[in-house]
């Protein structure tokens, strides 16, 4: 925090100086300045938050310097300390803002109340501005939010802009537009440098990347972009202003989103629609044309609905290579595991096109046969990490990388077939054992010291291995299975929560509450009602 001292006396400013303890209020810098215009120039620069001012100076006296004060510098907090007790002073002083009227000789007492009270209005002002500022930036995330789920049910359902016309009157003024046109901004797959940036915090790029958008297209008459409610359709572009400058607009966004995020992205245009009885034809115009485009063999980054390949090239399926895959990833053999990937990577590169039906597919088809090879495969938590590949290696250039995909399926699906061979060691395991036994048992009332004697181990030696090798206690775990099972009976609305309770292996209906509340913090009523099942 810091004060600015303003008297034409230099015995006034360092009594002033010498009377406060400046570091008990945690103020860290102190200014003077021997008249009001001096102290113009110096709150321009320094932005005091608190100020001493004598009335009667050379120059710039201080009536006038509170008079710009309230004008140029509202939030600083100004006192008055003067050798004239006179009323006029007082009324204007208060008049332009200033917290108190101190007469001189300085009475340290006074001066360290009033300084006080200073600080305090200050630091309490402050935190109503950041509290305002908290409070603004929210309803403006929420509005955001309510639009992107307004907007995506405008472009996507027949006749819905007619139900909440009247709502958007007032915030877009869309009122006298009679055509519009619509671009898709595909962001997936992402490119691997945006990944790398914001894989984990995806709303953020997304909250870039509309805004970005949206400071280029300009008035919201113009048009608007936001992130559609279905992950799959990306961000799209409302263009209601001039259609000629669509092309430019969307240029000089790849340009921003290069030089902020380090790529570039694709969009898909539609034809001109009327509005707004034809807006969703333009979304599934940009749709169609979106799916044209290649990843493989791209050449441009707009592309239009008049471009849009809809030829239908016969899909590649990974299924007919899965077999292949499987049985190289059982072998436990790298090379075989690369030569299998190596003719399904064979087969992709004959393609003409790469488009993004083909990726959603084919991740799809990915994650098929990757649970199917891990079906049934219980292993611990630490051993499931690594890279996922469904995320495909796009280039800063939008060009996917065959040779980078090859190379990362190679390593996840020879990691898988690590997986495997460890969990053929672990199924004769005695931990192993030990963990099917509660998941079939666990409405016994089981203790530590039954499961040991059952599998000829100690107490000590069962706890700590369960522990180590699944990161939760017995006891934990038991719990655990008798919840997870507790939620899929509550989907039943023909067992009361106490015969529930019951089943799963609680005697005491209150028990079973606290301990299910401690699990998924609600009560089985609440997590039954917030699940539709009430």
């Amino acid at each position: 925090m810091k004060v600015l001292i303003v008297d034409d006396e230099e015995d006034v400013r360092d009594s002033i100086r010498l009377l406060i303890d400046w570091d008990e209020l945690q103020i860290t810098t102190i200014l003077e300045a021997s008249d009001g215009s001096s102290a113009m120039a110096l709150i321009q620069s320094e932005k005091p938050e608190i100020i001493f001012t004598d009335m009667k100076m050379p120059n710039v006296d201080g009536m006038e310097l509170l008079q710009w004060i309230e004008t140029e510098a509202p939030r600083t907090k100004t006192i008055v300390i003067s050798g004239y007790d006179d009323y006029t002073y007082i009324r204007k002083t208060m008049k332009h803002g200033g917290l108190d009227y101190l007469l001189k000789p300085i009475n340290r007492g006074e001066l360290l109340e009033s300084l006080r009270n200073a600080v305090k209005s200050w630091h309490q002002e402050e935190e109503e501005r950041r509290l305002d500022i908290k409070k603004n930036v929210e309803i403006n995330q929420t509005k955001n939010i309510y639009w992107d789920k307004v907007l995506s049910k405008i472009v996507s359902q027949p006749g819905y802009y007619r139900t909440v016309e009247g709502e958007l009157g007032g915030d877009f003024g869309w009122s006298t537009v009679r055509e519009c046109q619509l671009a898709i901004l595909l962001t997936d797959p992402l490119p691997r440098i945006i990944l790398q940036k914001f894989g984990k915090n995806l709303d953020l790029l997304y909250f870039l990347m509309t805004n970005i958008c949206n400071e280029i297209i300009g008035s919201r008459r113009n048009g608007y972009a936001f992130k559609h409610t279905d992950p799959n359709y990306g961000i799209v572009l409302l263009n209601m202003g001039d259609n000629s400058e669509l092309y430019r607009k969307l240029n000089e966004m790849n340009d921003a989103f290069l030089h902020i995020l380090g790529a570039r992205f694709y969009f898909a245009c539609s034809t001109n629609e009327a509005f707004p009885d034809k807006i969703h034809i333009g979304f599934e115009k940009a749709l169609q044309t979106a799916r044209s485009i290649s990843f493989l063999r791209g050449n441009a980054w707009v592309y239009h609905y008049s471009d849009a390949n809809r030829s239908g090239e016969k899909r590649v399926e990974l299924a007919d290579y899965s077999d292949r895959i499987s049985i190289a990833v059982y072998s436990g053999n790298i090379h075989q595991i690369e030569a299998s990937i190596g003719k399904w990577m064979q087969a992709v590169s004959q393609l003409q096109a790469v488009t993004w039906d083909h990726l959603k597919y084919w991740r799809y088809e990915f994650e098929l046969l990757r649970n199917h090879l891990l079906q049934y495969k219980d292993y611990p938590v630490h051993e499931r990490g690594g890279q996922m590949p469904h995320v495909f290696p796009i280039d800063q250039n939008g060009r996917l990388s065959l040779e980078e995909w090859r190379k990362e399926w190679t390593e996840e699906f020879g990691r898988i077939a690590g997986i495997l061979k460890n969990s053929q060691h672990k199924e004769y395991n005695v931990i192993y054992q030990v963990k099917q036994f509660i998941d079939v048992n666990y409405k016994q009332n089981l203790s530590l010291q039954d499961i040991a004697s059952r599998f000829f181990i100690s107490r000590e030696y069962v706890s700590r291995r369960f522990k180590q090798e699944f990161g939760i206690n017995i006891s934990e775990y038991m719990e655990k299975v008798r919840i997870d099972n507790a939620k899929i009976l509550l989907s039943n609305e023909k067992y009361m929560i106490s015969t529930i309770a019951e089943m799963v292996g609680y005697q005491d209906g209150r028990y079973f509450s606290k301990i299910f509340g401690k699990l998924t913090g609600k009560t089985p009523r609440e997590y039954r009602k917030k699940n539709g099942l009430e």
